[in-house]
């Protein structure tokens, strides 16, 4: 019975570590599969928003593209679940098979134990009915003879006691070992079932994604028909962009300038002061870790130089990224810093210039500036609105990390942007 025990706490143990370890991995996938359905969903919406809108095609396109990258990755989180279901499946069948390979070898002794006590009845039976017990004791030859006919009748009568709880012992550890088999089989079908509805929500989002392709060749379609047009709206953007970043690195180009002179001025051989030096380690050492400069926002354009996939021949640059957001959200600094400029963006708004030591950050598409030049901040104050446009109607924040004159992919800085 102890050895029973043991051998069913040793198997809920192990399956319970391997449950929990499977529980923990689902967990992560479910949270990571309700933040990219939250993107699709807040994605469709600004879709839904531009198709309205007359020569728009370029937003739709990029927004449709945004759409089918989700989906890809909402299909791999499925298909990650799936294996998952499949190796706790996996694992149960076989805890499953060792367990009734017990149990058989148990019914099997039952058996055994059981046509041992019939016989040993059956022999017993004859015996009472033959021979009486008095009698078979009195007819002894002495009296030794008589006490070890004594004994052996006891003996027979402890055994037959000693087979029939034998019996209700192997009984309680058949029935203690169904139970739990009846409890894993159930669990079983209950995995089953997740995995099945896991493979047509599988099977739903890759009909989404063929959908979501098609409406992206459409879009192409209308695009190349317009080509011309949508060419010189996108050199047109190319080019501000290009002021932008020349404004930008011009401000910045003058704000190292200063702290130059400064530190010439102070007879110091660093440009950067003992405090903007440990304000640069410590900017430097939390990459990956800064907040958001929108507490909530989603992803609308990312780092880096493209190729316009409707259009040959044309590239956008991105310096940093750019966040879609809800009317009136508040901006917050991402780190510890000191406000360097507080300029003006032709067509983007406001725009705030923020030093942290060697780094600076920039947030542009701003209206309702609450700060001032020289203004020390600390991680996460509110420094201005987003700007809504009048004319597009979206409300969206750009963001820049530069590291001096360089300027820095913001996605492998902030929290979990990747």
């Amino acid at each position: 019975m102890f050895r029973l025990i043991k051998n069913i706490l040793l198997f809920v143990f192990t399956f319970s570590i391997f449950v929990s370890f499977s529980q923990n991995n689902k967990q992560n996938l479910k949270k990571e599969k309700q933040k990219i359905e939250q993107e699709i969903k807040e994605t469709n919406i600004q879709l839904n928003k531009e198709k309205k809108k007359k020569n728009s095609a370029l937003k739709q396109l990029e927004l449709s593209n945004k759409n089918l990258n989700n989906h890809n990755k909402l299909l791999k989180n499925l298909e990650n679940s799936v294996q998952i279901q499949l190796s706790e499946i996996k694992k149960i069948e076989n805890n499953i098979s060792e367990i009734e390979s017990q149990i058989l070898k148990k019914e099997e002794d039952l058996i055994k134990a059981k046509q041992f006590l019939s016989d040993v009845l059956y022999q017993t039976y004859l015996w009472k009915n033959t021979y009486n017990e008095s009698l078979f004791l009195i007819s002894s030859d002495n009296i030794n003879k008589m006490f070890k006919r004594k004994q052996y009748l006891k003996q027979l009568t402890y055994f037959r006691k000693n087979q029939t709880i034998k019996i209700q012992d192997l009984k309680k550890e058949l029935n203690m070992e169904k139970e739990i088999l009846i409890e894993i089989k159930n669990n079983l079908l209950s995995k089953k079932q997740e995995k099945e509805e896991t493979l047509n929500t599988k099977t739903n989002q890759t009909k989404q994604l063929e959908l979501t392709k098609n409406e992206n060749s459409q879009i192409v379609s209308e695009i190349k028909k317009n080509e011309q047009f949508y060419k010189d709206k996108l050199n047109l953007k190319k080019i501000e962009a290009q002021e932008i970043e020349k404004q930008i690195k011009q401000i910045i180009e003058e704000e190292i300038r200063k702290a130059r002179e400064e530190a010439e001025k102070n007879n110091n051989g660093s440009p950067l002061t003992p405090e903007s030096i440990e304000l640069s380690s410590n900017f430097t050492s939390n990459k990956g870790k800064l907040p958001w400069p929108l507490e909530k926002a989603t992803i609308s354009g990312r780092y880096g130089i493209k190729k316009n996939q409707a259009i040959s021949g044309v590239e956008t640059k991105n310096n940093g990224i750019d966040f879609s957001t809800d009317q009136g959200q508040s901006v917050r600094v991402v780190f510890d810093g000191t406000v360097s400029r507080i300029f003006f963006i032709k067509g983007k708004g406001k725009a705030i210039l923020v030093n942290h030591g060697s780094y600076f950050t920039v947030y542009s598409g701003l209206k309702n500036v609450l700060v001032t030049n020289g203004e020390k901040l600390i991680s996460k104050q509110k420094i201005a609105t987003v700007l809504t446009s009048e004319i597009t109607g979206k409300t969206e924040l750009h963001f820049e990390i530069w590291k001096g004159k360089e300027t820095q992919n913001p996605l492998y800085w902030l929290y979990k942007a990747k």
